[in-house]
């Protein structure tokens, strides 16, 4: 018999609970969309800031939908197709983004991945990363 690790729903309201209040740490923070979907990329949780646009909300589902069907974050995903010269939509799935914010879930006794946090609205650099790995170490496993 085959058992597979699963994400839940209250380890994923908990990410989202912890990134809502990595967030608020900085009151001038842009608005953001965070996400946590499961190891094949559907959506179990998430959550958007007063006055995010929707395509924020996209962008944050599609960063953790990377990070958990490559199983790596959604900008090592990046390096990765800089260092082969392909482009994103060479993957052939629409769903795939290649800019930070996205981070894999992976259980630590097996090495499964076991789903993704993504957020999107921050400009680039650390910010959306700072906030996905909050909502990654507030899952426990």
């Amino acid at each position: 018999m085959y058992t597979k690790r699963m994400l839940g729903l209250e380890q994923s309201q908990a990410a989202i609970a912890a990134m809502i209040a990595e967030f608020k740490k900085n009151p001038d923070n842009d608005p953001v969309a965070m996400a946590v979907v499961d190891d094949v990329g559907h959506l179990l949780a998430y959550a958007r800031t007063d006055g995010s646009r929707p395509i924020i909300s996209r962008n944050a589902i599609k960063k953790a939908y990377t990070a958990a069907l490559r199983g790596m974050t959604s900008e090592a995903f990046f390096e990765e197709l800089q260092r082969r010269d392909w482009r994103v939509g060479d993957m052939g799935d629409p769903m795939l983004i290649a800019v930070p914010g996205g981070v894999p879930v992976i259980d630590p006794a097996t090495g499964d991945v076991l789903g993704g946090v993504g957020v999107a609205g921050l400009p680039e650099g650390p910010g959306d990363d700072d906030i996905a790995e909050a909502g990654r170490a507030a899952i426990e496993l």
